[in-house]
């Protein structure tokens, strides 16, 4: 059964979605993109699944309207934290002032902590820090009065990504109603990114890099960090940012400075064009991006693939050598089996390492958004990173549009939830709407390997690793695995998952007659940011991937510089 339904659903319309550990899927909607809840204040809406009984438990949620927000895990000792940041401050529609008709952001941040994974004790709840930092305070005219500074800045459909050092970087997002760092006709984005630390404790703090009152700072970071809401980036091996949303005709990496007074001077690299038949397919927030499998047999080279929206072709980009300089470009992949577009569609890694593309409405081009139940693609497409090529699987049965997600589960499954029907807004009682366009079902593919009896199982592994360690872990048919693999947890919103990635590791059995395995870390944190992490073991299967083991929770902290290993204390 390739598909399962499931009698629980999810209650709320899961917009966002993050694996914590323990088993354990948070979920949360904010207003549930509906407009009168926000105006209400009713963004109550907040959730964990488990992977093993099916059922959904109601959590506290942030006091404010996570809506559209962006996500990223922080680093931890033996600790999941879950950095929500932005949302909605108002709809479009409730919007006045220079930046309507858009949505504006909001500047608030919360963490979602699991329990220790050591002791148990802890977690399952939110807490309030530091606020992103304003925006632009212009004068009030005779048609504005004065902003708001908690008004101005702030983040609606920002992409936040987990830094080498456990920090948070957010990018892009419309800025709030007060903000004046955009005039009339100019783009509606807060395109200077900011840094969240954990330190100073318990609120830590958000560092902008860069100021708005500085015009060639401000110049800089609109030419090459504004490349629309929800902006694809990714950490590559290296420690540098790769953005794989078209910037202008670009692709281009970015570093971040230090410390703000450096400036972005020689922060972006120029990489190469992007495709010109695939801009305007890619150019939105409509199709995914995904790093492929990072190898370390072939040194952790980096390789990207772009695909959905609305582009019948889906793009590959390898960097194997990149420094900044020589030739690289985007290609095409291998033929899809499917002849569909698939504009809101979720990417997943496999522990396999395949790609499993899922969900999505069939699009024809970028002036034509059906947005309609009925032009759903259910079938999955698979991609094989190692040979290039395209398979499909069976049908789901429930239609995945527009804010819909979809995450690996420790077995090796994928759990899909959320979308609205049609595209539409509304979420039903206790406000007065007579349609409720939330689609709350819950449905789980299960792969190809899933109910293959002879699949391996970890007995013991560590619950703590960081760069450059040899860990030991125990499993079944320890001679016959013929890989190990890390594959960071998932924190997906509208077709996105940046904080996903699957690391190949060495490794070599000591004793053929036992269990243990000594496994090689890779040597540092642009590799395997901190974060959470399922380990995997890879039994050998003739003509296949191999079969994986159920996945185990470990959390990657990062390596201390001084001491060149182990963790900082955090």
């Amino acid at each position: 059964m390739p598909w399962e339904l499931l009698d629980h659903n999810s209650e709320i319309l899961a917009v966002h979605a993050a694996y914590l550990g323990f088993g354990k899927i948070l979920y949360f909607g904010g207003d549930q993109h509906d407009p009168d809840r926000n105006e209400l204040h009713i963004f109550d809406a907040t959730y964990l699944f488990d992977c093993g009984s099916f059922t959904v438990t109601k959590m506290n949620s942030p006091p404010f309207d996570a809506f559209c927000s962006g996500h990223a895990f922080l680093a931890g000792l033996n600790v999941v934290k879950l950095l929500v940041a932005g949302g909605t401050e108002q709809f479009n529609d409730h919007a006045a002032g220079p930046h309507h008709p858009h949505f504006p952001g909001l500047e608030n941040a919360a963490i979602f902590s699991s329990p220790d994974f050591a002791t148990g004790a802890g977690g399952w709840d939110w807490t309030t820090v530091a606020d992103m930092n304003p925006g632009l305070l212009v004068p009030p005219t005779k048609e504005l009065p004065a902003p708001d500074p908690k008004l101005t800045g702030g983040r609606w459909y920002p992409t936040l990504l987990t830094l080498p050092d456990g920090s948070v970087i957010a990018f892009s997002g419309h800025p709030g109603s007060s903000d004046g760092s955009n005039t009339p006709g100019a783009e509606h984005d807060n395109s200077i990114p900011e840094i969240f630390s954990p330190t100073p404790t318990p609120g830590g703090k958000w560092t902008r890099l860069g100021d708005y009152s500085d015009g060639a700072v401000t110049q800089k970071y609109e030419e090459f960090a504004t490349p629309g809401y929800y902006p694809r980036w990714h950490v590559l091996p290296n420690g540098e940012l790769l953005c794989t949303t078209p910037v202008g005709r670009r692709t281009v990496t970015f570093s971040p400075p230090l410390a703000a007074s450096s400036g972005p001077t020689a922060a972006f690299k120029y990489v190469c064009l992007f495709p010109p038949d695939a801009i305007e397919a890619f150019k939105g927030y409509l199709g995914t991006s995904v790093l492929l499998p990072l190898r370390h047999d072939d040194g952790f080279a980096a390789r990207v693939m772009v695909c959905g929206g609305f582009s019948p072709q889906p793009y590959l980009l390898d960097l194997a050598g990149w420094g900044g300089s020589g030739s690289w470009h985007w290609r095409p992949t291998g033929p899809q089996r499917l002849t569909e577009h698939r504009i809101h569609a979720c990417s997943v890694i496999l522990p396999t390492g395949e790609i499993v593309v899922c969900g999505g409405i069939n699009a024809v081009d970028s002036k034509t958004d059906p947005s309609v139940d009925t032009q759903s693609v259910p079938r999955p497409e698979i991609y094989n990173p190692y040979t290039d090529q395209w398979d499909v699987g069976d049908p789901a049965k429930v239609p995945r549009n527009y804010h819909s997600v979809a995450l690996l589960m420790p077995d090796g499954r994928i759990w899909t939830a959320g979308s609205n029907h049609d595209a539409g807004r509304g979420a039903g009682p206790p406000v007065p709407r007579s349609i409720d366009m939330r689609e709350r079902r819950i449905e789980i593919y299960e792969p190809w390997y899933y109910g293959d009896p002879g699949r391996p199982f970890i007995k013991l592994a560590p619950s703590l690793a960081w760069p450059g360690q040899t860990i030991t872990i125990d499993s079944t048919f320890a001679r016959e695995i013929e890989r190990v693999v890390l594959v960071r947890c998932g924190s997906c919103t509208h077709a996105f998952n940046p904080d996903q990635r699957m690391v190949e590791l060495k490794f070599h059995v000591p004793d053929p007659g036992s269990d243990s395995i000594l496994v090689e870390m890779p040597p540092n944190n642009g590799i395997i940011p901190p974060g959470p992490y399922f380990i995997f073991t890879v039994r050998r299967k003739a003509g296949t991937l191999g079969l994986p083991s159920w996945g185990s929770d470990i959390v990657v902290v990062p390596a201390d510089p001084q001491r060149g290993h182990g963790p900082r204390d955090r």
